[in-house]
């Protein structure tokens, strides 16, 4: 069984890579796309971009719930958490499963609205994953922080 600090490593840059992306795509990239005036072939390639994004989402959202768990065990258990370990647990299971939120329903209802060329739902559907992705890039940042100061109490 790897190490407490190889554990965290993988925690780490699954986490780079997920807020990264969430930043970029929530607060940059997606606000402006309907602005773009995009072309249809712009459109698809936006849904398959959408689409790596999301199932990479999926799969640093596994691997930080598989390396958080491990190293919560790691620690003991969860008996002995400190409470601002217990609110990252809590907290980061929730963000974990807004990643398979992201993949399953918010770039479903883009593929969907896709397939029908309904372009009034995939901006729509555009909006409101960039809104989720706000939701979750300020909350994982939140739980970064209080990892990092719940280590020193």
């Amino acid at each position: 069984m790897p190490s407490f600090a190889i554990w965290q490593f993988f925690h780490l840059v699954a986490l780079l890579y997920w807020v990264g992306g969430l930043i970029l795509l929530g607060f940059y990239w997606l606000p402006r796309w309907p602005r773009m005036d995009p072309s249809r072939q712009a459109w698809e390639n936006l849904q398959e971009i959408l689409k790596g994004f999301s199932l990479g989402g999926v799969i640093a959202a596994s691997l930080l719930l598989l390396s958080g768990y491990a190293m919560v065990l790691g620690m003991g258990g969860f008996a002995g958490l400190r409470p601002a370990i217990w609110l990252m647990v809590i907290l980061g299971t929730m963000v974990a499963l807004g990643a398979f939120h992201l993949f399953f329903a918010a770039h479903g209802r883009l593929r969907k609205a896709l397939a029908q060329a309904d372009m009034v739902m995939a901006e729509k559907s555009v909006a409101k994953y960039a809104a989720f992705a706000r939701f979750l890039a300020i909350l994982s940042f939140l739980l970064a922080l209080i990892g990092v100061l719940g280590i020193y109490r």
